[in-house]
């Protein structure tokens, strides 16, 4: 879904979301435990007594415990949170869990899941129980529940009665108190998640399988597709092969992703923020809706799925391609790349002193939603982070206007999507985040000049 395009799309251009495991096929009650149909245990079903293995904060008879059979939670309810660090809403669910843990006590399990393995889970954890006083235990490294419950937007919630059937799957929006004490009750009705699972290999070009083989021998070929059903959203641009070729895809998208690839050219990558619409259309371009209404407009005619493979001597022209594909096959818009100037959230010298000049030793870039530390490093590496990821839904475009060409030691610590949390840690450097005007590249989408 949209919100972690952060959108998987959403999250840089060049990145993708690690996939899910492959389901074991043949669902049948009577047989081992994890032979289930590819969708996964379903609603009204009886969840298997497997063992949870990567277990943290758990206790049994005062003792810590690593493993624990999923019988272990029956006589209450169990809502087993998916979640992952690179998810925002899912980082932001974290607090709303706790607290609810907290107020239903015995009464129900919430039970944060991620497939990430504990090293690299345990730093952000730890970063945020640095800013809110986090108890829940969970589970890291997890491939068994994954497995039963297969999903591919997050965050993913499954509601398990006491009896150990499942009674919900859901978005974040339905774990609320009140919705709770419904399904203690016996009384609840919750918004279903539609989370089809469509399996996708982004090795293949799309749709290969399905039509004229495995596409294993394709050397070129362009192609556009409406709204897929069940097909993870996202972009893939591989690397170069001098054998192969290269691919670019958008699977599931706005218009406005496709213009984004076009014109990604030259690492150029434009957020909302630098991207200008002015077609009387814009309403079926781009979307602020999440969740299943997201979902829900895309499949309404407004999105799309566009991939290019070119074999090696056509790769240099690969974007010049794209470009030429998106004017010819929506004729009814004009899009154009141009220096405008506009107010933007500009990273500024507040002094004449040199606070950041390094002292050498190895090269270190280690950045996550919580920190940014680099040393022998440039404040490029800070801002392209900043700029793609944690700052990507600011509503002015992020800019580097510090002069600082120089390679830099520098240590933040806090929320790097929370800017007055930045300014506070980049004090120490005479630098700071400010709303200055500024020449930007600009995406610009009009409607096309009639003849």
């Amino acid at each position: 879904m949209k919100r972690y395009f952060s959108f998987l799309l959403l999250l840089c251009l060049f990145f993708r979301a690690p996939a899910q495991d492959k389901p074991i096929p043949n669902k049948t009650k009577s047989t081992a435990a994890l032979e289930i149909g590819k969708g996964g245990l379903q609603i009204g079903d009886q969840v298997p007594n497997v063992t949870i293995t990567g277990l943290s904060g758990f206790r049994v008879n005062n003792k810590p415990v690593s493993k624990l059979p999923l019988s272990h939670f029956r006589g209450k309810l169990l809502i087993i949170s998916f979640w992952a660090t690179w998810c925002a809403p899912c980082r932001a669910m974290m607090p709303v869990e706790d607290s609810l843990q907290k107020v239903f006590g015995d009464r129900i399990t919430i039970l944060p899941v991620t497939y990430q393995p504990e090293v690299v889970a345990a730093p952000v954890l730890s970063a945020m129980r640095k800013v809110h006083d986090l108890k829940l235990p969970g589970v890291t490294g997890d491939t068994v529940l994954h497995r039963l419950f297969p999903h591919h937007a997050l965050p993913h919630y499954v509601w398990v009665d006491a009896k150990g059937i499942i009674r919900a799957i859901t978005e974040e929006k339905e774990v609320t108190a009140e919705k709770i004490r419904a399904m203690l009750s016996g009384t609840g009705t919750l918004a279903q998640k539609k989370d089809i699972v469509q399996p996708y290999d982004g090795m293949l070009p799309l749709l290969a399988g399905s039509n004229g083989g495995d596409g294993a021998g394709l050397k070129y070929h362009a192609l556009l597709s409406s709204y897929i059903p069940g097909l993870e959203a996202g972009m893939t641009v591989t690397k170069f092969d001098s054998s192969s070729g290269q691919r670019f895809n958008v699977r599931n998208v706005p218009f406005v992703w496709i213009c984004r690839l076009a014109f990604a050219d030259k690492g150029r990558w434009f957020q909302d923020s630098r991207i200008a619409v002015l077609s009387k259309d814009s309403a079926r371009l781009n979307s602020h809706l999440s969740g299943q209404a997201y979902m829900d407009w895309l499949a309404q005619g407004n999105g799309w799925c566009y991939e290019l493979l070119v074999p090696p001597s056509l790769s240099l022209q690969a974007f010049p391609l794209i470009q030429t594909d998106l004017k010819r096959l929506f004729p009814a818009y004009e899009v154009t790349v141009e220096t405008r100037k506009t107010k933007c959230l500009a990273l500024v010298r507040t002094s004449g002193s040199d606070k950041l000049a390094t002292k050498g030793g190895e090269v270190l870039v280690d950045i996550d939603p919580y920190k940014a530390r680099l040393r022998n490093s440039t404040l490029t590496q800070l801002m392209k982070r900043l700029d793609h990821q944690y700052l990507q839904n600011s509503p002015l475009p992020v800019v580097d206007q510090t002069g600082y060409t120089g390679r830099v030691d520098l240590s933040v610590d806090g929320r790097l999507s929370d800017v007055p949390t930045l300014n506070k840690a980049l004090a120490v450097y005479d630098l700071a985040f400010e709303e200055k005007e500024a020449a930007v590249e600009m995406l610009v989408i009009r409607d096309a000049r009639q003849p």
